[in-house]
């Protein structure tokens, strides 16, 4: 999984304006003070998507809900699934207006 989370990074870190900071949790991924999504430790990713497409990607089954949160997440577990951890985060880097901070900063993450 450590690979695969490593290849996630890569991928997105070599996008224009993107900023990848460590936290304890895990690694937080940025644009211009928006937060694009939050790599945890552990191969989940936590995506600050807008409630109406946040439903729809689960309904299309892209990504799931935490039963705890709430929040849109995907969880990287094989080489398979870092093609769509990098389509998620590019959707939401594309989508930079969904503006909630997963990386508890009161600055809007990075």
């Amino acid at each position: 999984m450590l690979k695969e989370m490593w290849d996630v990074v890569q991928a997105v870190g070599a996008w224009p304006g993107v900023a990848i900071a460590a936290d304890p949790n895990g690694l937080c991924v940025g644009m211009r003070g928006v937060t694009l999504g939050h790599l945890r430790w552990n191969g989940r990713i936590d995506l600050p998507f807008a409630p109406e497409l946040g439903d729809r990607l689960v309904a299309e089954q892209m990504a799931t809900r935490d039963p705890e949160t709430d929040r849109v997440v995907f969880d990287v577990r094989t080489g398979a699934d870092v093609d769509r951890a990098v389509w998620l985060l590019r959707l939401a880097y594309l989508n930079v207006g969904s503006k909630l901070d997963l990386c508890g900063n009161d600055d809007g993450g990075l």
